[in-house]
């Protein structure tokens, strides 16, 4: 009887713990301006959830997927967008981060201006860290950069490791879907 009884309580506890436990979310962006493509990953856990590859034209981003050939048109101003920017507001705050590296490889030709380049955007990536490192202090954020001073590129990468817990998550979600379609 007690067995039985035990069993009841632990059911619930473990389904509270999973909706309480962090979850370990990777977000890899990666982008190349000159030809107009990148790529967007989301792993949980390690485990690659989505992967796509992106590429921007005027009002709208087309997002085509690695596995099919399928594209979709994600416009700025329809209501998808609407909620994924309410969603983004919402989950802010409610998100730890671990860390946060920017790679980058530029050159414009010149050696000078393509050194000058790099340096101007050194400054303000270690400014831009100053500032999330005094609002999360507990993260790491690193820069990774390569001059090519010879020949034209412009690639730039970034990978940032977030904790949020599921809740948050559902959470967030539903009420940016609730607050957009309260303000349209």
């Amino acid at each position: 009887m007690d067995w039985k009884i035990s069993l009841l309580y632990i059911i619930p506890a473990v389904f509270v713990l999973i909706l309480v436990f962090p979850i370990f979310v990777e977000v890899r962006v990666s982008y190349n301006p000159l030809y107009n493509r990148g790529v967007l990953a989301l792993f949980v856990f390690k485990i690659k959830v989505f992967y796509f590859i992106v590429s921007f034209h005027g009002k709208y981003i087309e997002l085509e997927n690695e596995k099919e050939t399928k594209r979709q048109e994600l416009e700025f101003s329809s209501p998808q967008f609407a909620v994924l920017e309410e969603f983004g507001r919402q989950i802010k705050d409610k998100t730890r981060l671990k860390h946060l590296f920017v790679y980058y490889n530029i050159g414009t030709g010149d050696a000078m201006s393509s050194a000058m380049l790099c340096g101007l955007i050194n400054q303000a990536l270690t400014q831009t860290f100053l500032f999330l490192k005094s609002r999360k202090p507990t993260a790491s954020f690193c820069v990774y950069d390569t001059v090519s001073y010879n020949k034209v590129t412009c690639e730039v990468a970034g990978r940032m490791a977030i904790s949020i817990s599921f809740f948050d998550v559902v959470y967030s979600l539903i009420l940016s879907v609730i607050l957009t379609k309260r303000k349209s």
